[in-house]
């Protein structure tokens, strides 16, 4: 077997890392803002280069290193709520080089892609296996303790005042309905934020940024394109520019908490300066950053409120170390169309949580959307894939490629009138470029350092 391993350049060793955009530190391990000399951040990824392996099949998978070493058996995937980055992988690593029974947590970016087997790759040794931390059902979460809030307090870092509990200008409300959303990468950080563009009811064109997208797609209340939304905002300081901040957010009259009443964030800020605090707000909000593959099998899909059926697979893109497309089974006797597996990209996934899946899509854009193929190596090759974005009215993630829409995700109205909303985003492109930090890529790794216990 001819083996390809990769690594991000960039892997958090310290109490997390991992997901395919963490940091390597080699000064201080506990450092998430410190990056390698040779971090690919420039890499992109066309449509043709992209490799996409089934969720399904990847668990139960044997993972072997370059000397054909059975390492272990992949169990789970450990996936953030928020972007569909594959953070970890949960690793039944029992009887490899004479360890016991054990299953550990590994960062997705450890792994290497054999696209001749399809599956994935993993050079290591058996003392880096024992350093992984040890996974267990029993302590995944609930505490502030515990291995998932360990692991999502370096994750969600994010760079000290990012979200204020103070905003220092005066505030103001807008009220209007929701035109564009945009998903944008947090520096210093694996998460993402959400930005939303509102058109006012007096004609203004405002635009919003609301907070990390974990945060809001655990929550009771879909934000999504022309609904109706009043928010009141901030002006604050970022990278030298003013930005407006929302510190309340209500849509269709149902508000989404978002600052306690001394007005720090409900997802924690993830700063030196407030740890205990934002532990325990990590482990009390309505969605929990991190969720497992399985977690999502057979869940109903709704688009806008309205169910059109059920979640049967989620599709990795393993150079990107995303899910970029749910595959559902439609409803028949709602969407009227056959019962054929669909295409529908997660960055349309607005709402992920224990009952459902909340799509900013229409059932025209659900029934439009390609099959999903049996065998996933014709996705790049397919035109019916590599427009299934701008089928559902936005373009490419902003990860795949550096240059693409500013590292946003754009969104355009509902009219589908496509020129229109391409020329109006490439105007905007100009704006953003500063602002929208895009992921880094993955470049050959064979020696992984472990995450921490």
């Amino acid at each position: 077997m001819k083996s390809h391993s990769r690594r991000f350049s960039a892997f958090v060793v310290a109490a997390v890392a991992g997901l395919p955009c963490a940091l390597t530190i080699a000064g201080d391990p506990t450092s998430p803002n410190t990056t390698s000399q040779n971090s690919g951040r420039n890499r992109e990824y066309s449509f043709a280069e992209r490799e996409f392996a089934s969720a399904d099949k990847l668990r139960g998978s044997k993972v072997e290193n370059a000397a054909n070493d059975n390492i272990g058996t992949i169990d789970e995937l450990i996936i953030d709520r928020g972007s569909g980055a594959v953070a970890y992988v949960v690793l039944d690593a029992g009887g490899f080089l004479g360890i016991g029974s054990k299953s550990v947590v590994v960062p997705f970016s450890s792994f290497g892609w054999d696209p001749e087997d399809r599956r994935l790759t993993l050079s290591t040794t058996a003392d880096q296996v024992k350093a992984w931390p040890e996974y267990n059902k029993d302590n995944w979460r609930g505490t502030d303790s515990s291995l998932s809030s360990k692991l999502s307090r370096d994750y969600y870092r994010s760079p000290s005042g990012y979200y204020p509990a103070n905003v220092p200008q005066e505030s103001s409300r807008i009220k209007g309905k929701v035109t564009k959303i945009d998903r944008r990468s947090i520096p210093g950080s694996s998460g993402e934020e959400m930005v939303v563009t509102v058109q006012t009811d007096d004609n203004r064109t405002e635009q919003v940024v609301i907070g990390p997208t974990w945060y809001l797609s655990g929550s009771d209340v879909a934000i999504y394109r022309d609904a109706p939304i009043e928010l009141s905002v901030g002006r604050v300081q970022r990278e030298g520019r003013d930005v407006l901040l929302a510190r309340s957010v209500s849509v269709n009259s149902r508000d989404i908490p978002m600052y306690d009443k001394s007005g720090a964030p409900g997802w924690g800020n993830y700063d030196s300066n407030n740890t205990t605090n934002n532990d325990r707000r990590l482990t009390q909000t309505s969605g929990h950053p991190f969720m497992f593959s399985k977690d999502l099998d057979g869940k109903k899909v709704e688009a806008r409120g309205e169910r059109c059926g059920k979640i049967d697979d989620l599709l990795v893109e393993c150079r990107s170390g995303r899910v970029a497309f749910l595959s559902i089974d439609p409803d028949q006797n709602v969407l009227g169309i056959a019962d054929a597996k669909r295409l529908i990209p997660w960055d349309v996934a607005m709402l992920v949580t224990n009952e459902s899946v909340m799509l900013d899509a229409s059932k025209a854009m659900i029934v439009s959307s390609p099959q999903t193929p049996s065998d996933l190596r014709t996705i790049p090759t397919g035109d019916a894939y590599r427009n299934v974005y701008q089928g559902f009215g936005i373009s490419e993630p902003y990860y795949y490629n550096r240059n693409n829409d500013s590292g946003t995700r754009r969104n355009p109205d509902m009219n589908n009138n496509n020129n229109n909303n391409n020329n109006n985003n490439n105007n905007n492109n100009n704006n953003n470029n500063r602002n929208n930090e895009p992921r880094r890529s993955p470049t050959p790794n064979q020696n992984p350092e472990p995450a921490p216990k």
